[in-house]
């Protein structure tokens, strides 16, 4: 059985299985806008926002935050060391290129403190972070493995970087950690439990929605957004088109709609990590088109 340290750690890594896809529609901006004083609730799925707020407000948050804070600090102790003795840290002297990737998507999103990267050897294309900033201005940690820089361009990798940032902007760690304590007291009542732990699922997907548009933010280019994912997903560089893809995600919402009541119960109960792709697809296609994202951009300029 692993200890409650390593469960607890492992409950702040967030990876990456993102999937983003969108129409011909997108316009290639060769630089993208620099968002000043964006504010993670602009961008956060609405379920995220909503109880991300309801945990904000309740009774034993500041209390509870201070002891989360702190385990986090000697989760990313040990991290940190890890990484140090097993991967490699990106900086101006060492691989530039993706020092400057890491520096640009940040300034997007206007970070507070640009994270330290590091490159991990790993025949899994995927990325993750703590999902927390650190109150002294620490750089967090954002890791990115060699089969994610093999497989994508620099730009797709810049919007995978986005996703991360995202749960760092929005303290995913921090905020789904309590909504957890908050919950407790009800998860061992009958139908209660069954309902909180629904909502906690329901909410960690959510999570993973907001940092989809935090890669598109990033990107500011759907065409770019949509690469990157198809690519990992399809766990080849080979897949490229994004409108087949488009095209399979209202497949899949169309035969959902229509499956006998049994089959789509049992898809929707699935116990997941990370939304399915073409979810994915089918919710970033909704907020690419909303006023919420055209807004974002037309107040940087």
């Amino acid at each position: 059985m692993k200890s409650p340290c390593v469960l607890f750690i492992a409950s702040l890594m967030y990876t990456i299985n993102t999937a983003v896809t969108f129409s011909a529609e997108s316009v290639s901006v060769s630089k993208p806008k620099s968002l000043r004083g964006i504010d993670a609730s602009q961008f956060r799925h609405p379920l995220d926002r909503d109880l991300t707020s309801f945990v904000k407000n309740a009774p034993f948050t500041g209390v509870a935050e201070g002891a989360i804070r702190a385990s986090l600090s000697l989760a990313e102790q040990g991290t940190r060391l890890d990484l140090l003795s097993s991967s490699v840290k990106v900086s101006s002297q060492q691989m530039p290129e993706l020092h400057a990737t890491m520096e640009d998507a940040s300034r997007v999103l206007d970070m507070k403190v640009v994270p330290e990267l590091y490159v991990q050897s790993s025949p899994q294309a995927n990325a993750f972070t703590l999902a927390l900033q650190s109150e002294d201005d620490k750089p967090p940690i954002v890791v990115v493995t060699s089969a994610l820089l093999d497989r994508c361009t620099d730009d797709e990798v810049k919007a995978i970087i986005g996703h991360e940032l995202g749960h760092l902007k929005c303290s995913h760690s921090l905020y789904l950690t309590l909504g957890g304590l908050v919950s407790a007291p009800v998860r061992g009542l009958p139908l209660l439990g069954s309902q909180a732990e629904k909502l906690l699922q329901e909410w960690r997907l959510a999570a993973e929605f907001s940092c989809d548009r935090a890669a598109l933010l990033v990107a500011q280019d759907v065409n770019v957004v949509a690469g990157a994912m198809l690519k990992l997903f399809a766990g080849t560089a080979r897949a490229t088109n994004t409108q087949a893809f488009i095209d399979q995600s209202r497949e899949y919402e169309k035969l959902l709609k229509d499956a006998n009541p049994i089959v789509r119960t049992a898809i929707q109960s699935q116990q997941r990590t990370h939304p399915l792709p073409v979810k994915r697809v089918a919710e970033l296609e909704k907020w690419f088109d909303s006023d919420d994202y055209k807004s974002i951009l037309q107040k940087s300029e």
